[in-house]
């Protein structure tokens, strides 16, 4: 049986590993490596009569690494850093597994040796024994691995993803969207340059603000900088004028002033305003400031039908936590899990692994 692409056995077991692996193993290839890594073994849980010691820990996540990051399966200090980062987490998945396991026995759901022999042979290749190999594992060991995923796989189809698949309905994901344009809505943007003079004496400062809107449209190819520098040639010691060009601006509607806001609204890209006297909200000094509207843009909302699978696969991964999540906790009630009795007494500073 073939399963979804969105199915939460993929995105809790897989998903959180990835991100973590991504995260420590990068680079560490390059520090070759003259150490040994130490694996401190013993039991760590016992569920259904059966252990789980840390070898069986590390062989899974061997088994993830071979499968996910097979570039890294012969870097001590990759696995070293993700064995130490990761080894909690899966020996409680691995708990979970096994619970799951005895549910699908209970179901008699049913998993081939054809399928399984299948599954091997997709995962790694013709060169099965080399592959296995390479990760100091046995066929055997491998095989039962395998099967065990895939009974899972299983079991999380009928218990979970398929209860999910039947939750989202059509309504559903036109309330999703509705959402999505409520959270996102369309926005204009505005890069834009300004200029502001200001002065004690204001009629000097209004002046000057004219003589630059003069300039600035009585030569081509003029821009700000060249006529903020012109400007302030003609500022006097008599008459000193504060003259000030800003960097480009980038605002959106959710961040721009309304002041600004006002005035770029009556201009198209490339052209300048008129000296706009506005108050100074520093010190309620009267600023006259000429504005350059750089480019606009608006950011439109997608259509319904550009966005409907993406809202679809996001309402399936959510409805697939939310039974996953009470899946595992009705199947721990119903086996009478308890994880002080399953898990065996540690110190709380056990470290498994070390690189020496």
């Amino acid at each position: 049986m073939k399963t979804a692409p969105f199915l939460f056995f993929i995105c809790s077991i897989c998903a959180a590993l990835s991100t973590h692996a991504q995260n420590a193993i990068p680079g560490m290839l390059a520090q070759e490596e003259a150490q040994e890594l130490i694996v401190y073994n013993r039991i760590l849980a016992k569920v259904n009569g059966k252990t789980i010691s840390v070898i069986d820990v590390m062989k899974k996540m061997d088994l993830f690494l071979q499968r996910y990051y097979p570039q890294y399966t012969q870097s001590k200090a990759a696995r070293f850093q993700y064995y130490s980062t990761q080894w909690r987490d899966t020996l409680a998945q691995m708990i979970d597994q096994e619970l799951m396991q005895a549910d699908a026995e209970h179901l008699e759901l049913k998993v081939s040796d054809a399928e399984v022999r299948e599954e091997m042979l997709d995962r790694f290749g013709p060169a099965i024994i080399q592959t296995l190999d390479q990760i100091g594992m046995t066929y055997e060991e491998a095989r039962k691995m395998v099967f065990a995923e895939m009974v899972v796989q299983r079991i999380m189809w009928y218990r979970v993803n398929s209860k999910a698949l039947n939750s989202v309905n059509p309504q559903d994901i036109k309330e999703g969207y509705k959402k999505y344009c409520e959270s996102n809505p369309a926005l204009e943007e505005w890069e834009y340059q300004v200029l502001s003079l200001r002065s004690t004496n204001q009629s000097i400062s209004e002046l000057l603000a004219k003589k630059a809107a003069d300039l600035l449209h009585s030569a081509a190819n003029t821009d700000l900088a060249t006529v903020s520098e012109q400007i302030k040639a003609a500022s006097t010691d008599e008459n000193p004028v504060t003259i000030n060009l800003s960097p480009d601006l980038k605002a959106d509607e959710k961040s721009i002033a309304q002041s600004h806001k006002d005035v770029l609204k009556t201009l198209l890209p490339g052209m300048f305003s008129p000296p706009i006297a506005q108050v100074s909200r520093a010190d309620q000094s009267t600023v006259y400031r000429i504005f350059y509207l750089k480019n606009h843009s608006k950011k439109e909302i997608p259509p319904f039908q550009k966005m409907s699978d993406q809202i679809k696969e996001e309402l399936l991964h959510q409805a697939a936590a939310r039974e996953n999540s009470q899946y595992i906790a009705k199947l721990r009630e119903r086996l009478g899990y308890d994880e002080k009795h399953m898990m065996e007494s540690l110190p709380p500073d056990f470290q498994p692994f070390a690189l020496r």
